[in-house]
């Protein structure tokens, strides 16, 4: 089949969570044309199709086997795929494979979203990983007794596959395991269930004695050539594991820069990593630096993060790399510091009562945009992660002291009860 177009095509995934539209099409202008993949049985997708449709091909994915899928997908003879949720990379990887496209193999993307298949990968390549153990499917309070009696404590008890630190908690020793495990709803490990591993200490003091003593590398690859784009800084976690602030770049003396990209390519290169974007944790312990996760795709609010600290589109760099361009030269450059920073709800919350102050928030210079994900007399549970903060802010800082005063300001400025 011969078909005529004067850009080239690349599929891409559309759904809850999704890279914002807009974004995806700013980063395409000129570049490429878009061919959506949407499952519009899904609540909420056939509307957005329609917007989807003005901006590109859609393409309807309800009711599809990835066999099927392809099969619709080998006519429109797509250029490139890229996936930016979590969700789509499995699909994505088979769609690529059957289609002869760069992107993350079949096995790798099984790699990538299964942490406990994730970590004997590393392990097995000789980069220094804790110990795990698989958690019973069935939860039978006797077989966890049994795995308790195995581990290691202190220790983090996570879903296999799962983002944002949903129903990942610390636990420790044998009996709050049993208690934790004994507590978690049918839902929480997935298809793939739960898995313990030890937990990784901090450094005294974080990295720069002001900020979190864990960052995420932000990496292209194309053809095995991998690029680190930036690297990410974080504000300390919530209790348990829930973000409350992330910024580009990261604050770090050059020595610790070095150390933790080390790691990062060893890490992407033990996964078997050769086209496709990665968001990499990593926690800086005494013992050096350490991989927390690595993620096959672009780290959330990364995009518009980067954006704002160099006028850079990373977005649009993860779609040349789909399209078979060769990765940047990195790190890109950083002439300012941009943010995003999340209100994070007291695990004893239950309900929002109320929300004071916000609109102090929007005058401050460097704002750019404040979204409230948590309104008055909504529930939360802090069980389900990161996803549950109450608002959060994206700006753009002229240095870290500046970024540190809005910080401060967002604590001690506004107001949220609780129930």
């Amino acid at each position: 089949m011969t078909v005529d177009r004067r850009q080239r095509l690349l599929a891409v995934p559309h759904g809850l969570l999704s890279v914002p539209t807009l974004r995806i099409v700013e980063a395409a202008s000129g570049l490429c044309e878009l061919l959506w993949l949407v499952d519009e049985s899904v609540p909420g997708n056939a509307v957005t199709s329609r917007l989807l449709r003005k901006v590109g091909t859609v393409v309807n994915l309800a009711g599809l086997s990835p066999e099927e899928t392809v099969s619709v997908l080998r006519a429109h003879v797509p250029d490139g795929v890229v996936a930016y949720r979590d969700a789509d990379i499995l699909l994505v990887s088979l769609i690529a494979t059957e289609l002869g496209l760069d992107y993350h193999t079949p096995e790798v993307a099984r790699r990538l979203l299964d942490k406990l298949l994730q970590r004997e990968a590393l392990c097995n390549s000789g980069l220094p990983s804790p110990l795990c153990w698989k958690v019973p499917a069935d939860a039978d309070p006797a077989a966890v007794e049994a795995l308790a009696a195995k581990v290691e404590f202190p220790a983090v008890l996570k879903p296999r596959r799962s983002s944002g630190g949903r129903y990942t908690m610390l636990v420790a020793d044998a009996g709050d395991l049993v208690r934790q495990v004994a507590l978690l709803p049918p839902q929480a490990g997935g298809e793939t269930g739960m898995f313990v591993e030890q937990y990784l200490p901090s450094l005294a003091t974080g990295p720069s004695e002001r900020f979190g003593s864990y960052v995420s590398v932000e990496s292209l690859v194309a053809g095995g050539e991998i690029s680190h784009v930036a690297v990410t800084g974080r504000f300390p976690p919530a209790e348990p594991f829930r973000e409350t602030g992330l910024f580009i770049p990261a604050d770090l003396a050059q020595a610790q820069l070095a150390a933790v990209l080390e790691v990062a390519t060893a890490a992407l290169r033990a996964l078997g990593v050769r086209t496709g974007d990665c968001h990499t944790e990593i926690k800086l312990t005494p013992d050096g630096p350490r991989v927390l996760e690595v993620n096959g795709r672009l780290g959330g609010g990364v995009p518009e993060m980067l954006f704002q600290a160099s006028g850079v589109s990373l977005v649009q760099l993860s779609m040349r790399v789909a399209l078979g361009e060769p990765v940047v030269r990195s790190p890109i450059p950083c002439a300012r510091v941009g943010w995003c920073l999340m209100f994070q709800a007291p695990t004893s919350a239950r309900r929002v009562v109320s929300i004071s102050g916000l609109e102090r928030l929007a005058e401050l210079p460097g704002v750019n945009e404040v979204f409230v994900n948590r309104s008055p007399g909504d529930p939360v549970n802090w069980r389900d992660g990161t996803r549950q903060y109450i608002y959060s802010v994206f700006g753009v800082s002229a240095d870290y002291d500046e970024l540190l005063e809005v910080n401060s300001f967002l604590h001690e400025q506004v107001s949220v009860a609780y129930e």
